[in-house]
């Protein structure tokens, strides 16, 4: 065959692949809609918290001590009544008879040397009511054994003896500069990476997984085979697709760099200038930036932002987004091709999601150890290597072992691609039969 028509036919292939998918509303819905679900997914926790507020309920305490009452302080979902009068022995015909009442705590006269104390319900009791109580109580509790030392201003001593220190990570750069950095902010910047690697490969994978069946299903492809290779639809449709992970990542870096610059000129500009000119130094950007770091927390909130190597972060995270989705996706349209409906495709598709699931819990893992053992070894596999190295990436990882994790990965790639062709261009034609992974295996040899 004319290797010009080959060329000619795969890029007709990518072309209606990437528009198919590009020129659909739902792709411009979703890539709008999908950045506010993933903030709303991270507010969602507080937002529900804030609405899940009940009417503020009484608590009635016995308090066999007399004196540890008032130390329980009233707050937005309990108020403490005084029933120390009832007795202890009397609280259930009290709680039985009484109207909202939520809880009965009763604080034996022992307290002092078995600090123990008991709440009685008909239902289990609130996580926040023990803890409200049992934070007033220590507090009470503590504050009177120091007074019965006798020693005068020991609580105050005490008091100034408590020390909270702050600890600022400063890394030194190549040049023997120092950076103020964040092992919290790289840690929440490396699992968004690895969360979207993770997420985009499985969907856009998933995508053409179906695209094959459906196509398969309709008899499209026996037209479509007809005027060129198996292997050439197959890598079109992979490319395509990869195409339009890649569009949708660049909007989204564009809103992202739009979002920073609004952020900046709302929150740091001004600052920055101030900042500046009290120094009397600050002439460009990063001196700025530094003078302001002296004198306020945006500063150094600025300062970590900009001490991570955004340039080589993302040219890795394309790099690994395009060596797993060329894995993954290869796979996924292996074995779609093997399959005439999505649930045959099932039995194949299941120990792929378990390997991603593998990979993503691994990088979670790895987290608080991006250089340990597990994290090292997840990040050369290449199976495991797109999301576990996106987790370590922001602690500044060897270059050899970037490179050589790259070659491994996209060497495995091209080497999946080669056996899924195998699979594909006898897959794609064959109907009507359940096909099994010895059937697949066969395929390959």
């Amino acid at each position: 065959m004319n290797p010009t028509n080959n060329h000619s036919r795969l890029s007709l292939i990518i072309q209606r692949e990437y528009m198919s998918i590009v020129g659909r509303k739902s792709f411009i819905v979703m890539t709008i809609l999908i950045p506010l679900i993933s903030v709303a997914c991270f507010a969602l926790p507080g937002v529900l918290m804030y609405f899940n507020t009940g009417d503020r309920q009484t608590v009635a305490v016995v308090d066999e001590t007399h004196r540890l009452f008032s130390a329980l302080e009233n707050n937005d979902d309990y108020q403490f009544q005084d029933i120390t009068s009832v007795g202890a022995k009397n609280v259930h015909d009290f709680y039985t008879n009484a109207e909202n009442v939520y809880a009965v705590l009763v604080i034996p006269a022992n307290v002092d040397s078995v600090p123990r104390v008991s709440i009685y319900s008909n239902n289990a009791v609130k996580n926040s009511l023990s803890s409200h109580v049992e934070d007033c109580l220590r507090t009470a509790l503590s504050d009177e054994r120091v007074l019965s030392y006798g020693v005068p201003g020991l609580q105050q001593m005490i008091d100034n003896c408590r020390v909270n220190v702050a600890v600022d990570s400063v890394k030194w750069t190549e040049e023997g500069t120092e950076e103020r950095s964040s092992a919290t902010f790289a840690s929440i910047l490396g699992m968004v990476l690895s969360m979207l690697t993770y997420m985009f490969v499985l969907m856009y994978g998933a995508m053409i997984m179906s695209s094959v069946i459906e196509e398969k299903t309709n008899r499209i492809v026996e037209v479509i085979v007809s005027s060129c290779r198996p292997i050439e639809l197959m890598l079109g449709k992979i490319i395509g697709v990869g195409l339009v992970g890649i569009t949708q990542i660049a909007i989204w870096a564009v809103f992202l760099g739009i979002g920073g610059t609004a952020f900046s000129m709302a929150f740091g500009l001004s600052e920055l200038g101030n900042a500046a000119g009290a120094a009397g130094a600050a002439t460009d950007a990063s001196s700025a930036v530094a003078a302001l770091a002296s004198d306020s927390e945006i500063g150094e909130i600025i300062e970590i932002i900009l001490s991570v190597n955004y340039v080589q972060i993302l040219t890795c995270f394309l790099l690994y987004f395009l060596g797993g989705f060329l894995l993954y996706s290869s796979l996924f349209a292996a074995f779609g091709s093997a399959a005439d409906q999505q649930s045959d495709a099932s039995q194949f598709t299941t120990p792929i999601m378990m390997i991603m699931v593998f990979a993503l819990w691994a990088g979670i893992a790895c987290a608080e150890t991006p250089d340990g053992n597990l994290a090292f070894w997840c990040s050369m596999i290449p199976f495991t290597s797109p999301i576990v190295m996106m987790v370590r990436l922001p602690y500044d990882v060897p270059i050899w072992e970037i490179a050589v994790s790259v070659v491994a990965l996209y060497g495995t790639a091209f080497g999946i691609i080669a056996l899924a062709a195998r699979i594909y261009r006898t897959g794609i034609l064959m109907y009507g039969k359940k096909v099994s992974i010895k059937d697949v295996l066969k395929w390959i040899k």
